[in-house]
Formats: structure tokens, C-alpha cells, sequence
């Protein structure tokens, strides 16, 4: 029971957090000089824009179409809350037990919140496609922005895998179950490359045909979220089942102990496994950052919408994933060993409003799901486009061409979808079945350290930055943006890094013999990669004017010539 109850102290915690940075940063954009301009005519604001990327020292060749609630969309999408409840929150319960939600999620969500907010402060000081990239490589220099952007785009590549394999698996055993259909392994691959390919068609299209899916996205979990709540207390009303619930001697978040007693856990980790699994749910809102260059005024509605949307699923994430342990029953549909078996439930509970309605339902649940895919290939695609435009990547040349007619870098998109696609077909060759248990906790492990690692090395940069300024000047020095947090930036810096470096630990160790030996190798040749473009680099003009927040020398009249060819509409 004390766990609970820390769990609810930290819910409480993360509530009142949520409050007041909001408010502190509503604040500090009063007082920055920054204007928005939403007074004004279109042209105006995108001239605005326009105007502080080509300071920056790159040419607008990307559209901007998304508005406020599209990046919100795209940050929402990322973090994928029903494709969480349907596909990860079974294995992770099994793991952890019901106490990885009562006490994992409020944690994993109260420092999820503290880690959006300093990435949010990053977005809007610059506000450009690279992300995690350009922020270390403002702070720490170009080698280690080559470091922040390589590790950034492989993990993002490990989520989409991860997402869009247990996507492909859960259709496929949905069409065998409730269809009879045995398609075989034909069927899955078949499932895969449709996946895959709408996602990569919608990406190449660019954000003009994002955007209001994004939107709708959004507006399509916050309506499931509210349905499947609203539905689970309907069940029990006007009864106090769930204040019973948790307030018994025996509720079933007193129980500490895995329910899947086939897999043990020998060294008594189980509850660091289940909230691994959950925190990959609080990965993807930092997108936002990477369609900066598609966003109007980005220094103020990407940094919200990677706020609201930690926010909105650190809030939402605990009250659903409450409702639907205490009415998933324990002994039933074989526990939680497996996400079929917690989709079996969602399934049979869902049937009692007719089969019309089930297949509404189940439908909203794939859309979710792909649109999460889709939102993650795009911020995957972007940040390939950004490292490609610096030459800090093979092909360079070609994977940083854009679309003339649709405004968006489509090789950079077939080369994310394809490589992706790869990853998927080899693993599914060499395994032949559903995902499993062991599969699904490597890639998420891998994917949290990759990402966690490319956030705290900007982070890291930030601090050892301002206080070398601190020491020779008596106060620190920080580059800001509208959105910021003021006097708390520091303490969220060093929070947010604090967390990162340890779920990213806790991450590592979680990695079998195999995948540790196959990380390590890659991380060494990917360090000797990284040094010999780093040279390249330095024969060249620099990637970034030091002293300045330039990141080419490409003058104003230069980015104008360039932008000739990519008109606005």
C-alpha cells in the first residue's frame, strides 16, 4: 500500500508541476521580446519565420503548415497513449505487476515532464530541423552534435520498428482470430509492407497532408481515452467500486510480485523492466523539435506542444491505465502475459454494444497506432534531412534534396522507411512468429538508451557551459528562447539530465549478452565513423560560425536564391 501511496503523492506532485511551469514560462514570454504576430496576415508570420531561419543560415525550402495544434498532434501522436494501453501495458504489468502503473507511471511521468520542459526550452532558442543535433551542436561543438544526431536517428529508427512490428502483429492476429483467416507468414508481410508504405506515402507528401491528420490524430486519443474511462465507469456507477478498489486491504496495486511467473526475473528487476516498458511512452514528445521548419512561430507552438503533450499523457496515461486494472480481471484471458490477451478483453468488453460498434472501435485503434508511425518516420526523416543539409552523413547531397511539388525531403523518407522496413523483414525471417516478450524489452531498451543519450548530451553541454560562465563572470549565461523557465531552467537541466542518465543506465543493463556485445560493436565503429566525418567536417567551411548562432555561412541573398525554387502557397 505505501507504494500506492507514494505513487499518488507523485500524481499529486506531477499535477501541481504541470501548473506551475506552465504558468512560469507564460511568464517569461511576457517578458521576452519575442511577437508572435497573430494579429497579422499570413505572410506576415510566415515572413517571420522565414526570416529568423535564413539568421540561423538556412533557406525555407520546407512548407509551413502546421499550426499549434498540429505539432500538439505530432508530439501526442509520438507518444502514442491507446497504442500503449492496447500494446504495452500488458507486457509491462506482467513483468512489474499492477504497482508498476500505481507507482511506475506517476514517476516516469513527473520526470517525463521535467525532461519536456528543458527540450522545450532548447526548441524554441533554435527553433530548426535538427533538433537534439543543432542543440549539441550549439552548445558542445560539431562532434558532439554528430554524436547527438546519429544516436537520435537510430533511435528513432528502433521506435518505428518497435511500433510498427507490434502493429503488423496485432492485425495479423486479429484477422486469424475474429476472421478465420490463417493467411501464414505471407499474410504478416503482406500487413508490414502496407504499414510501412501508407506511412512513408503520407511523409512524402510533405506536412500540407500531415497536418490536419495529426490533428485528428490527437483528437482521436483524447476521444478513446474519454470513451473507454467514461465507458469503464459507466459499468460500475453509481457504486464506489473504484474508491473500494483502492482503498481495500487487498487492492490489486499492493502487489509487487511479476504475474508472469514464466518469465523470473533472478535478479528482482522486474519492476525497472515494466517501467522501461511504459517510459517508451514518453520518447517520441520531443518531435515537435524536428518539424520546427514546418511550424508556424516555432519558438512558441512547438516548445507548448511538447509541454502539453508530456503533460496531457503523464495526466491521462494514470487515470486510464487505473480504470483498466482495476476492471481487467487477474485471473482472467490467462493474466497479463501477453498485449492479444489485454486486446481479447478490450475486444469482449466492446462486443456488448453490437458489432458495429466493436469495428469503429477496433478501427480507431489501428488509426492511432499508424498515425504513431507515421509521426515518428516523419521526425526520423527530418532529422536524416538535417544531418544530410550539414554533410554529416553519407549521400549527403541526395538525401538532403527536396520535393519541389510537395515541399519535403523524400529521400530522406525512403531511406527511413526502407531502412525500417529492412530491420523488421530480417527480424521476422530469423523468428517467424509474434513478437515476443524478450524481442520487445531489447528494442525498447535500445531505443531509450539511443534517445536518452542524444538529449543529455545537449543538456550536458548546457550546464558545463553556464558554469564555466558562472565562474569567470559571477552568473551564468544562457541562450534563450521566449519559452523558457527563467531561474528554474538550471534545476530542470540538471533534473532532466539526472533522469536520463539513469533510466538510460537502467536501460543498458537491461540488455541481453548478444544485444550488449552487437551495441557495443556498433558504438565503436560508429565512433570511428563519427571522428572521420568530424575531419571531413574541418577541411570544409564549419558547420556552425563560432561565437554566433549561425550554424553555415550562407548569407540572407543566398537563401533567397534558393527559396525561388520552393514557393509558398
Amino acid at each position: 500500500m505505501i507504494w500506492l501511496l507514494v505513487g499518488f503523492v507523485c500524481f499529486i506532485v506531477l499535477c501541481g508541476a504541470a501548473l506551475f511551469l506552465a504558468r512560469t514560462a507564460e511568464q517569461q514570454m511576457k517578458r521576452s521580446l519575442h511577437q508572435s504576430l497573430y494579429n497579422h496576415s499570413a505572410y506576415v508570420r510566415y515572413m517571420q519565420d522565414k526570416h529568423e531561419l535564413n539568421g540561423i543560415g538556412y533557406p525555407q525550402q520546407l512548407t509551413r503548415h502546421m499550426g499549434g495544434f498540429s505539432s500538439f498532434g505530432m508530439a501526442f501522436s509520438s507518444v502514442a497513449l491507446i497504442g500503449g494501453a492496447v500494446m504495452l501495458l500488458g507486457p509491462a504489468i506482467a513483468v512489474g505487476g499492477p504497482i508498476t502503473v500505481g507507482f511506475g507511471w506517476p514517476v516516469l511521468a513527473l520526470f517525463g515532464l521535467i525532461t519536456a520542459c528543458s527540450l522545450a526550452s532548447f526548441t524554441s532558442a533554435i527553433p530548426t530541423a535538427g533538433g537534439s543535433y543543432h542543440w549539441a551542436l550549439s552548445a558542445g561543438g560539431r562532434r558532439l552534435g554528430l554524436w547527438s544526431g546519429w544516436l537520435h536517428l537510430f533511435g528513432s529508427l528502433f521506435m518505428l520498428v518497435t511500433t510498427n512490428l507490434l502493429l503488423a502483429d496485432w492485425l495479423y492476429a486479429l484477422m486469424v482470430e475474429y476472421l478465420n483467416y490463417a493467411g501464414g507468414k505471407e499474410l504478416f508481410y503482406i500487413l508490414l509492407l502496407a504499414i510501412v508504405s501508407t506511412q512513408a506515402l503520407v511523409n512524402a507528401r510533405g506536412v500540407h497532408a500531415m497536418g490536419r491528420l495529426l490533428g485528428g490524430s490527437a483528437v482521436l486519443q483524447l476521444l478513446l481515452v474519454a470513451a473507454i474511462i467514461s465507458y469503464l465507469a459507466y459499468l460500475v456507477w453509481p457504486g464506489i467500486y473504484p474508491v473500494q478498489v483502492l482503498a481495500g486491504d487487498n487492492n490489486i496495486f499492493s502487489n509487487t510480485v511479476s504475474l508472469a511467473p514464466r518469465e523470473p526475473n533472478p535478479n528482482n528487476h522486474s519492476l525497472i523492466i515494466g517501467m522501461l516498458l511504459l517510459q517508451r511512452l514518453f520518447i517520441g514528445y520531443g518531435s515537435p523539435a524536428l518539424i520546427a521548419e514546418e511550424t508556424n512561430d516555432p519558438r512558441i507552438n512547438a516548445p507548448w506542444a511538447i509541454f502539453f503533450s508530456a503533460a496531457a499523457a503523464g495526466v491521462l496515461g494514470f487515470v486510464l491505465f487505473t480504470f483498466l486494472l482495476m476492471h481487467y480481471p487477474l485471473g482472467g484471458f490467462g493474466g497479463y502475459n501477453s498485449y492479444l490477451e489485454m486486446t481479447s478483453w478490450f475486444i469482449n468488453m466492446w462486443s456488448k454494444w453490437g458489432a458495429i460498434l466493436q469495428s469503429i472501435f477496433l478501427m480507431a485503434i489501428v488509426a492511432a497506432c499508424w498515425m504513431n508511425g507515421t509521426a515518428i518516420m516523419a521526425s526520423t526523416s527530418r532529422n536524416l534531412f538535417a544531418l544530410a543539409r550539414d554533410e554529416s552523413v553519407p549521400g549527403a547531397k541526395w538525401l538532403a534534396i527536396v520535393s519541389e511539388q510537395f515541399r519535403s525531403p523524400v529521400y530522406a523518407v525512403i531511406v527511413v522507411s526502407s531502412a525500417a522496413c529492412a530491420v523488421m523483414l530480417g527480424m521476422k525471417a530469423a523468428s517467424l512468429g509474434m513478437t515476443t516478450y524478450e524481442e520487445l524489452v531489447q528494442l525498447t531498451a535500445l531505443t531509450i538508451i539511443l534517445v536518452n543519450a542524444a538529449y543529455a548530451m545537449p543538456i550536458a553541454a548546457r550546464l558545463r557551459e553556464e558554469l564555466r560562465h558562472f565562474r569567470r563572470a559571477g552568473h551564468a549565461k544562457r541562450q534563450k528562447g521566449p519559452w523558457n523557465l527563467g531561474r528554474y531552467s538550471g534545476y530542470i537541466d540538471v533534473t532532466a539530465f539526472c533522469w536520463l542518465t539513469a533510466s538510460g543506465g537502467f536501460a543498458f543493463f537491461a540488455l541481453s549478452t548478444g544485444v550488449l556485445f552487437s551495441f557495443c560493436a556498433a558504438m565503436i565503429a560508429g565512433c570511428v565513423c563519427i571522428e572521420l566525418k568530424h575531419r571531413a567536417i574541418l577541411k570544409k567551411q564549419p558547420v556552425k560560425i563560432v561565437g554566433s548562432s549561425r550554424f553555415t555561412r550562407r548569407s540572407i541573398d543566398e537563401c533567397i536564391r534558393i527559396e525561388r525554387k520552393f514557393p509558398q502557397h
